[in-house]
């Protein structure tokens, strides 16, 4: 999925569409790091299935980590936070698609108990826990046909094609049935709503002074309960995941705009100038204005500081390491 980073980095709801409006359907090539370094901590409407095609990498969803090797998959339901990152230590790329859809490509209009049963609980952000297809797991060829199969429709698309990929998408959710207990009537997550209004409110706000004590009452907690929750959902400190927040627009004004660069890292909450530069410089291995003097297109494969990016329980968004959450 070639999403530049600060398209990645401006939204944590995915808002992107996937497919044709009249069929919304499509498979992503991706490749980390060639396409990105990493693909952030974020959620959309959609149904997703990461089919892992070379080396390994760790997903990981509503802060569980699931580790992928070539040749499995991982359903991640819609709503989900999930976020996707190469296995620290594997030298070559780990290369995977992504399978997106709408649940209600599979539902009919009229009276239908599958699609009340088994797809209007995924549309209504009733999710269960993501489910992982590997070797050993009971029809797991039956898992692996149906993938190589839309990977060719995908690819051709004939005639009637559309007809081939919801067959083929049936049978995974009938493969995947057979194993899972039912969706039932859960509500939605309550943690998993509380992360979304924090990654929201810094989304809104990350060019003003935040503080502890500002986010933890975003979520009604007191800011030591805040700090142990945030840090035990996302895998980093808040302040850090605030200033890789920043840095990312900052990154992302400074390729699209004229602006100077002072006015950027204060517009992105860095009243500072030098710790911007100096952060901006551990992050990317140069300064603001060396990054604006890179070739037009070279900007996407910047290789990020390896000593920043410790192998997470939840995958930041964003570039950076930072002091205070108001040093910036």
């Amino acid at each position: 999925m070639r999403i530049p980073e600060r398209q990645r980095a401006g939204r944590f709801e995915e808002r992107k569409e996937h497919g044709e409006r009249e069929f919304p359907f499509t498979i992503y090539p991706c490749s980390i790091p060639v396409d990105f370094p990493r693909v952030p901590v974020h959620w959309h409407q959609e149904m997703e299935i990461i089919a892992v095609k070379k080396g390994r990498g760790i997903v990981t969803v509503d802060r569980k980590r699931y580790e992928l090797k070539a040749g499995e998959l991982l359903f991640v339901f819609p709503g989900q936070l999930h976020g996707i990152n190469k296995r620290a230590g594997e030298s070559g790329p780990m290369e995977y698609e992504n399978i997106i859809f709408r649940p209600e490509l599979l539902m009919s209009g009229g009276e239908d108990i599958r699609s009340d049963r088994f797809f209007l609980p995924l549309a209504e952000g009733r999710a269960r826990v993501p489910f992982k297809v590997e070797e050993g797991t009971k029809e797991y060829e039956g898992f692996a046909a149906c993938v190589r199969k839309l990977d060719e429709l995908s690819g051709e698309r004939g005639y009637g094609y559309q007809l081939g990929i919801k067959s083929c998408l049936f049978w995974l959710f009938y493969l995947a049935a057979g194993q899972q207990p039912e969706a039932g009537e859960e509500r939605t997550d309550k943690v998993r709503e509380k992360m979304r209004q924090i990654l929201s409110y810094v989304e809104e706000h990350y060019g003003e002074r935040i503080s502890i004590e500002d986010a933890a009452a975003v979520c009604y907690y007191s800011p030591s309960h805040f700090m142990k929750y945030f840090k035990q959902y996302m895998g980093i400190p808040f302040v850090q995941y605030l200033n890789d927040y920043r840095l990312a627009r900052a990154w992302a004004r400074l390729e699209e705009t004229e602006e100077s660069v002072t006015n950027i890292a204060q517009s992105c909450g860095f009243e500072n100038l030098s710790y911007f530069n100096r952060m901006f410089k551990r992050r990317y291995g140069m300064t603001p204005g060396q990054m604006r003097g890179l070739p037009l297109g070279g900007h996407r494969y910047i290789c990020y500081d390896k000593e920043q990016m410790p192998e997470p329980a939840g995958l930041q968004p964003g570039p950076g390491r930072g002091k205070g959450a108001n040093e910036g």
